[in-house]
């Protein structure tokens, strides 16, 4: 039994040794350890819940088309405060820093069109909302001209 646990050990220690002088000498060949990259994906941050709400839109004419210098009107329905906004030539506003437990009013006028009145409720937890105002012309009345009026002179 003790001559076997001898070549036991003298095994060990030349096959131990021949892999001590193999990972020494690393090259194209070797059989070096090979150190594996742990592929877990990262657990993602945990977003916080927004704080605010945000309303954008635009306001556009009976055919579609966006309106510039229309006044839109966002009116808090708790503290009757009014914010107003006028349309750059895209026709778009944006209102921000809004509250989720209030109810908002939302309504365009340009010239003398007005548009249906919209509300954000406290309800809605939606934080980006778009809402699209149409300003509509009235029955009999001609549609409304977004192009600039040069006078021609008559020939």
């Amino acid at each position: 039994m003790k001559l076997n646990t001898q070549v036991l050990l003298f095994g060990l220690s030349v096959g131990l040794g021949g892999f001590a002088q193999e990972s020494s000498s690393p090259g194209p060949e070797s059989n070096a350890p090979v150190f594996l990259d742990n592929h877990r994906p990262l657990n993602p941050k945990k977003e916080k819940n927004p704080t605010t709400r945000t309303v954008t839109g635009q306001v556009v004419d009976d055919s579609g088309q966006p309106l510039e210098g229309a006044l839109v009107t966002l009116v808090d329905g708790k503290t009757k405060e009014r914010f107003e906004y006028f349309t750059k030539k895209d026709g778009r506003y944006k209102f921000e820093d809004l509250s989720f437990s209030v109810d908002y009013q939302l309504r365009a006028k340009w010239k003398s069109l007005i548009s249906d009145e919209r509300k954000l409720s406290q309800y809605d937890h939606t934080a980006r909302i778009i809402r699209q105002l149409q300003v509509t012309t009235p029955e009999g009345a001609p549609p409304p001209s977004t192009e600039a009026k040069t006078d021609k002179p008559k020939s």
